[in-house]
């Protein structure tokens, strides 16, 4: 009961800090008495522990949350439909509806920027209070609260492109900055950020706190940071750096099973390098991603809502697109099965889906009647729900706010392939990049790629595989806008034409490759203008 109220007075100082019409007038510096918090070890533990719930959404609705999203980004990519207009602004952007002024815009950017002021103020009261600190202690402070000011900018950066480059708390008179060229913010913030991280923290997380940022997870970000930036020579560099700690690391490795790297008895795997972690127990600090995006489950009572409320559909194109066993597409390949199409894909595959015939669920089977789904004229085709990541309990019960499935940001395989795809980008393919496919390939069981790719042919190779082993981990709408390919792939999917979706994909291109700054961000701060090409 106590931590409960710790927490709870803990969030009212954050709020009394970030003050929450802060879209971007970024919090003046005078809002409360910053002295009279940052006095003791358990000060900044609470900061910290604040600081990363101000990461994850956990209110029913799952829209919360300064890393907002999950699984919401891949219903603005190709992955998924869904059918609740409420859900914004990921509803609207996956319908090509994407203004200044698109619903819940705004909080998306007024959340970063409230975490990245709360960082700050931890930052400038450690440098000013550090004696009352031990060593260990305030370089714990000192990597946590610059490893996610920086990952809170990739994000930024990522949907906006320039931004304003918020380095301090600030007064009043200064709040209304002017945005920061990316190439800029990356090289002046963001590694350096990540680099102040690398120092200060340590392969294990301190004193055991999983879910924190660990050195491995400040690495593996600067490798996303600086090929996101289009350094791709920094890139290799750095995902060698990371490469080799692995080498002699128990804490970082490649999981040799694919379904291991998401089980809930396993999450501090060193396959993970970060997540954001939910926990049941009562507590209301658990995900919800599993009653708008989940499948009915076997064994529970058919009078309750059963685990989903059956607003999704997976795209038809993209559970198509995935290949056999033999490395080919499934109207190329001899072990395709027309009685039995989802068979022979290997356990990537059936890891991501649950399937009906193939899939158990509470040690039953799971079958075409459990399926939820906003078309039911697609069950009888496609007979699947979303399992990877939200759907792996050994037993599901209850869901709401109470699911323990923790959103993996970023795993070891990511920097692989991340740096197989900065040495494409460089024309440098060598037997490292195909190492690395060999590797992810056999993991899952799928044949390997075919040796003496162009520079072309490997990276369309590399976009493929990132689809597949990547899907639904968020990353898949950032992955097809920096290759370009959004409106390509986006406005391809006609499977809305013969299911009954409830709405049309749409990706406008040039304009959607930038969000356009939230209007009610441009009020406040006029400096932000112009806006960015398109609106």
């Amino acid at each position: 009961m106590k931590n409960k109220y710790l927490k709870l007075l803990l969030l009212a100082t954050i709020t009394s800090f970030t003050a929450c019409e802060g879209l971007l007038d970024l919090t003046p510096e005078d809002a409360v008495s910053k002295d009279a918090f940052f006095q003791t070890t358990n000060d900044f533990e609470l900061a910290i522990t604040g600081l990363y719930s101000e990461l994850r959404p956990l209110d029913p609705d799952a829209l919360g949350g300064a890393y907002a999203g999950n699984l919401y980004w891949e219903v603005c990519a190709d992955a998924m439909f869904y059918k609740f207009s409420w859900t914004n602004p990921w509803y609207d952007i996956s319908r090509g509806k994407l203004y200044p002024n698109t619903d819940r815009l705004d909080a998306i950017w007024g959340n970063l920027y409230q975490t990245i002021n709360w960082a700050n103020t931890i930052i400038e009261a450690l440098d000013k209070n550090a004696s009352l600190l031990s060593a260990d202690f305030a370089k714990e402070v000192r990597g946590q609260a610059h490893f996610v000011r920086a990952i809170c900018y990739i994000r930024l950066t990522s949907l906006w492109g320039a931004v304003p480059m918020i380095s301090r708390v600030l007064a009043p008179a200064d709040a209304k900055q002017p945005r920061t060229d990316v190439n800029e913010l990356t090289t002046k913030l963001i590694i350096p950020d990540l680099e102040i991280a690398i120092t200060n923290l340590n392969e294990k997380p301190y004193s055991g706190k999983w879910g924190r940022a660990t050195k491995q997870a400040a690495m593996g970000m600067k490798v996303r940071a600086l090929l996101y930036n289009k350094d791709y020579k920094s890139t290799v560099a750095a995902a060698q750096e990371l490469m080799t700690l692995a080498a002699g690391s128990k804490y970082i490795d490649f999981l040799p099973e694919y379904e291991k790297i998401f089980a809930n008895d396993n999450e501090n795997n060193p396959e993970i390098l970060f997540s954001l972690k939910y926990t049941a127990g009562g507590f209301k600090q658990g995900s919800t991603f599993n009653t708008p995006f989940g499948g009915k489950v076997p064994g529970l009572p058919t009078s309750s809502m059963n685990g989903s409320w059956e607003s999704i559909t997976l795209t038809p194109e993209y559970i198509d697109s995935y290949p056999m066993t033999d490395g080919l597409a499934s109207t190329q390949s001899s072990v395709f099965d027309a009685q039995n199409p989802w068979k022979n894909r290997g356990p990537r595959f059936e890891s991501t889906y649950y399937i009906a015939g193939i899939s158990t669920v509470n040690g039953l089977p799971f079958e075409a009647k459990m399926v939820a789904s906003i078309s039911k004229d697609m069950i009888k085709d496609y007979p699947m729900n979303l399992d990877k990541g939200y759907m792996n309990e050994s037993v599901k019960s209850d869901w709401i706010q109470e699911d323990e499935s923790d959103f993996i940001l970023l795993r070891y395989t990511d920097v692989l392939m991340m740096y197989a795809e900065a040495k494409t980008e460089l024309n440098e393919i060598d037997n490292s990049v195909y190492d690395i496919l060999d590797q992810v390939r056999d993991r899952a069981s799928i044949a390997r790629v075919k040796r003496g790719q162009s520079q072309t042919e490997m990276r369309q190779t590399i976009q493929d595989e990132r689809k597949w082993e990547f899907a639904y981990e968020g990353l898949r709408y950032f992955d097809i806008r920096r290759w370009g390919i959004a409106e390509k792939v986006i406005n391809a999917i006609k499977s809305d034409e013969k299911y009954d979706f409830g709405s049309t994909k749409l990706f406008i291109a040039p304009n959607h490759y930038l969000w356009p700054l939230p209007q009610r961000a441009i009020d406040v701060n006029p400096n932000l203008l112009p806006n960015n090409p398109g609106y």
